[in-house]
């Protein structure tokens, strides 16, 4: 039996990281930059983080803890990101990390690129 995997395709729009503020932070993209790379791409997220603490973590009880979305983003080649991009997938911005290629070991054309994503915090 053979298998086969279904993955949606995403529009991906890919900026490069904004300067380093006072404080040594990364900035975002300042507002009505251009994408460096837009493109089609495959976000797969994760249930995240989730804290109902409202002192530790800026959430307000069981029936609204704050969240982080966090998943996996696969890009094809010629997006070439690094660590600290910003992403736009599905109306939603991300943070790159963890960024490396991945090199199909059955060599049928499947290279691409994959990253970690964070999101922004709702609650």
């Amino acid at each position: 039996m053979t298998g086969a995997l279904l993955v949606a395709a995403d529009l991906v729009e890919l900026w490069e990281p904004g300067e380093l503020d006072d404080h040594g932070w990364r900035e975002p993209p300042p507002d009505g930059a251009r994408p460096r790379w837009s493109g089609t791409g495959n976000l797969q997220l994760n249930q995240g983080f989730s804290e109902p603490r409202g002192a530790d973590s800026g959430g307000r009880g069981p029936h609204e803890p704050a969240r982080v979305e966090d998943g996996l983003l696969f890009m094809p080649l010629d997006a070439e990101p690094h660590d600290g991009c910003s992403v736009r997938v599905r109306g939603e911005f991300y943070t790159l990390s963890q960024v490396r290629k991945i090199i199909d070991p059955m060599g049928m054309g499947l290279d691409c690129w994959t990253a970690r994503t964070t999101g922004p915090r709702h609650g």
